[in-house]
């Protein structure tokens, strides 16, 4: 039933540079959380496939041409290019302008070029192994925000530096799977997993025309992995066509708010009971 939908918050945990190599990796802890919710593994990102543009899109909604967030990072400037493409953060908080939000990343040009200055988001940055016990933390003093950012590097940087979709790499998902079974704990122990929706999805893949890059429009760099679950989410929902923007809709829909006409970013059909979609 439409009505007996209830989410309070969205936590989006990103793992950078996982593309689709998920499904190839030992990741006990994603695969129990998605449990019941819809997943894929033939989501696509935008192009080019680098992280600036990549997360960018996810949080605006729109394409990198019209966000501009890499621009943002390559010039290392602060905020605001893009006034006609605000962030999911800076939606939220003019809906609704006492929520609690935060992004807890490793990657710190996500906090500076990608979302905007804004008082109720909450930025912390470190490496993946100091932010994961930040995250745990925070969760458990803030039990009223309302979305959750988080990106985890240690992925991107084993496929640059051995190779995407090398041994160790995997092995770097595995860490990966196992911080969001401590995030996802905490989640439970805060008693906030049965009115969250959870997202966990990547940026981009890598190894296309370079083993240790990406960037291009191969399908290798392209894929990715999207899944979500809460209550509400369809697991039978059609992902086929799902790109990274389109996770800026789910957000927005799951906390009851209207999606923007003029963005790229579109609702899965089916996904979410409340959004009434055929």
């Amino acid at each position: 039933m439409a009505s007996s939908m209830a989410v309070k918050r969205v936590i989006i945990l990103g793992i950078d540079g996982a593309g689709a190599f998920v499904s190839e990796a030992d990741t006990p802890y994603i695969d129990v959380l998605l449990l019941g919710g819809a997943k894929t593994n033939h989501a696509q990102t935008v192009f080019p496939s680098n992280s600036g543009e990549c997360w960018g899109s996810l949080l605006h909604g729109v394409t990198p041409e019209r966000h501009e967030s890499h621009l943002n990072i390559k010039m290392e400037q602060n905020y605001p290019i893009a006034s006609d493409a605000p962030s999911l953060f800076q939606i939220i908080s003019e809906a609704k302008p006492n929520s609690q939000m935060a992004s807890f990343v490793s990657w710190k040009p996500i906090q500076t070029g990608i979302i905007e200055e804004n008082e109720s988001v909450y930025k912390y940055a470190a490496p993946d192994e100091e932010l994961v016990p930040a995250i745990v933390a925070y969760i458990r003093n803030n039990p009223d925000f309302e979305l959750l950012f988080v990106q985890l590097d240690d992925v991107d940087a084993a496929g640059h530096q051995h190779g995407y979709g090398s041994e160790e790499y995997l092995k770097a998902i595995s860490r990966a799977d196992k911080q969001i079974g401590e995030i996802s704990k905490a989640i439970l122990n805060a008693g906030m997993l049965e009115d969250s929706l959870i997202i966990v999805t990547t940026d981009h893949g890598g190894g296309g025309l370079d083993a240790f890059n990406h960037g291009s429009d191969h399908p290798k760099d392209m894929t990715i992995f999207w899944g979500c679950r809460g209550s509400g989410v369809q697991s039978e929902a059609d992902l086929v066509g799902l790109t990274i923007m389109d996770t800026a809709a789910v957000v927005l829909s799951a906390l009851g708010l209207p999606v923007p006409g003029n963005w790229d970013a579109k609702l899965p059909n089916g996904l979410l009971v409340k959004t009434g979609q055929r």
